[in-house]
């Protein structure tokens, strides 16, 4: 379970945290939804806000950047964070040349692509909570206590999050959590790039469907993810949802610093997010399976068809799939393509 929430909060899911938050519901779900209006809808207006997490950066920022490239297309692969605290610093004189000079800026799924799609997918998922089992009721008595300690801890409504699919209610408690530590998606690379290209002129893509990932992490057996679920929640002790392995720091703990992923992300130590991979587990497979291998190989083949097409490509996803064995350039590199590190 540490491994599972730790991966999926590394820069795995690129489609807005939005979209998570607003999968509503009946009238009393909608009623007791994380209130979205209380989120910044912009940079700018979340700008304002005076409560910005510390933040200690004592080094100067050099992401990884991977070019791969032919004698026509260059194609600039930068692993990204999702959310970021506002003031953290992670660009460089580098990645700006490569911002100014591409023609293109390609994502996991553009936030105008999710959005276009979003409303749809809420609806079913808003169906399907009406005949929805409740978790919680397919737990043991003891661990379905804790299951709604989670939700207490996380801020979330209690009915609301035991109608959701469990994998999206523990994804939505991680998020909420990061929110409350300061990291959001509005700072995120993605929303930063996406606005600066938008202004700019410049087309903005989407490498893959996020509906349809989505469908496929949620297509995985419950089964397997509800035993090691169970398993988790009886030796939990409940008093915080860091002791349940959740892969965030308890707000004001102040043995830990809750952006050190970030940190080594922004120093370039790629190897770090290598070692989340997952496995070890009959769901840990199947997740990372879904939401690792298999959309790298798609990304794979993509990358390989736009080496056809001259042009040059910013490619901006998840710093996760561009770490450890599975990694996009791993497979490049399998199928006979050269990948240069240039950052």
């Amino acid at each position: 379970m540490q491994k599972f929430i730790a991966f999926l909060l590394a820069a795995c899911l690129g489609f807005g945290q939005a979209g998570l938050h607003a999968a509503p519901n009946d009238e009393q779900f909608k009623k007791d939804l994380p209130a979205a209006k209380e989120r910044p809808t912009n940079v700018a207006e979340a700008a304002n806000e005076d409560n910005d997490p510390e933040v200690v950066q004592d080094y100067e920022p050099a992401p990884a950047i991977w070019l791969l490239e032919d004698e026509d297309t260059k194609i600039y692969m930068f692993g990204t964070f999702h959310v970021l605290p506002r003031k953290f610093r992670w660009r460089t004189d580098t990645f700006d040349a490569v911002v100014a000079g591409v023609d293109e800026l390609v994502v996991e799924s553009s936030d105008d692509d999710f959005d276009a799609k979003t409303e749809a997918w809420a609806m079913k998922l808003v169906a399907d909570s009406l005949t929805r089992q409740p978790t919680s009721e397919r737990l043991t008595a003891d661990a379905a206590e804790k299951w709604f300690k989670i939700a207490e801890l996380g801020g979330m409504p209690q009915e609301f999050f035991d109608k959701l699919p469990p994998f999206l209610a523990i994804l939505s408690v991680g998020i909420q959590l990061m929110e409350q530590q300061g990291s959001r998606h509005d700072y995120g690379v993605e929303t930063i790039l996406e606005a600066e290209f938008a202004e700019a002129g410049k087309p903005i893509g989407s490498i893959e469907d996020a509906i349809k990932v989505l469908d496929n992490l949620l297509a995985i057996d419950e089964a397997l993810l509800l035993f090691e679920l169970e398993q988790e929640l009886l030796v939990w002790d409940g008093e915080n949802l860091d002791t349940l392995g959740l892969g965030l720091e308890e707000q004001g703990n102040e043995n830990s610093d809750p952006f050190a992923g970030e940190h080594l992300w922004a120093q370039g130590k790629t190897e770090t997010l290598g070692e989340l991979g997952l496995g070890q587990t009959p769901y840990e497979r199947q997740l990372e399976k879904v939401l690792l291998e298999d959309r790298n190989r798609a990304w794979t083949l993509w990358l390989e068809e736009r080496l056809e097409r001259p042009g040059s490509v910013l490619l901006a996803v998840g710093a996760a799939h561009l770490a450890g064995d599975l990694s996009v350039q791993s497979m490049l590199e399998e199928r006979g393509f050269e990948v240069k590190r240039v950052q």
